[in-house]
């Protein structure tokens, strides 16, 4: 699909918290987001020793509910691994499922494939391809990208599904990679983009990454986090400013791209508020949640005094904090923290990307 300098690629795992975040966007900040949605797989439920859900429990309600928080929007769309060739209860893979339904109210989602994906996964997306005329969308993972066969590779697999590199949207998932020193991992990445073979015939380019933890190791009361990819981009911007291809920015919000199955039977997780602030987070941490619920109300009061809050208007989560902060809002539940806080760095982003300074 064809974006515009500023749009933002936020990747998302469609779970509570991230689809609602998205749902509560103004109208003209959906204009400029082009999210790239992934589909995971069941979670793991440590008691029963067995998935929570069968793939069909899993992925059945998407369609619906992806009409009524997305709509006829663009997007991207991709499918786990590990259930991508599994078979729903009328047989149907889930990405053929998943296409087939949102087709019906004239979705206009594109499907991603990738370099390392199953043959019947390339099927799949050549045949929604062919009946879309939307094209389809490669996404490559850092390590494909610094191969010496990479553009090789590409090409076939462009072949393969039957489209031409102006039909197909290149995102490079750079995962959460250690990013420093900026200048030395950006000269690296543009030398192996220099190998690939017509680079702006690309419908689009995209670049996702974070720097988020996948473990937040931070201690009471909080602190601040660097937004490697932020940082990192800016500086990639710079290098290639005249002399390339600047891809369109994404990352993963304000969530590690990682999800590792944990045993909440185990685990007192934390309250928490992850606030986007420049090029850092600004992390509110206090101790176990379920105990002491309250501690909701600190977290806000603090960021709406840190000088580095935007305003009950800046987005849906920042009225949810301002009403916190003053006690007009109750504590809820983390997942309702971590749609504010994706809430927030979304629009933080499109504020970023919408400055002259920062946007590609």
């Amino acid at each position: 699909m064809k974006l515009t300098p500023t749009t933002y690629v936020p990747s998302l795992r469609w779970r509570l918290g991230e689809y609602q975040a998205l749902s509560r966007l103004s109208d003209a900040a959906k204009q400029s987001v082009v999210p790239f949605i992934f589909i995971p797989e069941p979670e793991y439920d440590f008691e029963e020793g067995q998935p929570k859900k069968t793939v069909q429990e899993q992925v059945q309600t998407f369609p619906k509910r992806y009409q009524q928080k997305w709509g006829k929007r663009p997007a991207w769309i991709d499918v786990h691994a590990n259930i991508a060739t599994a078979s729903m209860a009328d047989g149907r893979t889930p990405m053929s499922f998943v296409f087939e339904e949102i087709r019906s109210f004239g979705s206009r989602a594109v499907p991603i494939t990738s370099l390392d994906a199953q043959s019947t996964v390339n099927s799949i997306v050549a045949g929604i391809a062919a009946v879309d005329k939307l094209g389809a969308g490669i996404r490559a993972r850092l390590e494909h990208v610094m191969k010496p066969n990479f553009d090789a590779r590409l090409m076939a697999l462009i072949s393969l599904i039957g489209l031409t590199r102006e039909q197909i949207d290149l995102i490079i998932d750079l995962g959460a990679p250690n990013f420093q020193p900026y200048a030395d991992f950006a000269d690296g990445l543009i030398v192996a983009m220099e190998n690939v073979s017509a680079l702006s015939s690309y419908r689009s380019l995209v670049m996702i990454g974070t720097g988020f933890p996948q473990i937040l190791a931070i201690n009471k009361p909080g602190g601040h986090l660097p937004r490697h990819e932020w940082v990192f981009y800016k500086t990639l911007r710079t290098k290639l400013a005249g002399t390339g291809r600047v891809p369109n920015f994404g990352d993963y919000t304000i969530v590690h791209p990682e999800f590792t199955a944990q045993d909440m039977r185990m685990l007192k997780p934390a309250g928490k508020l992850v606030y986007t602030a420049g090029d850092t987070w600004n992390v509110r941490k206090g101790g176990a949640f379920r105990a002491d619920p309250g501690q909701m109300h600190t977290h806000c009061d603090s960021i709406v005094k840190s000088g580095q809050f935007c305003g009950p208007h800046f987005s849906a989560g920042d009225e949810y904090i301002d009403l916190c902060a003053k006690n007009q809002a109750k504590p809820s539940n983390l997942t309702r923290w971590k749609e504010n806080g994706i809430s927030h760095h979304i629009m933080h982003v499109l504020t970023d990307l919408a400055t002259p300074s920062a946007g590609p």
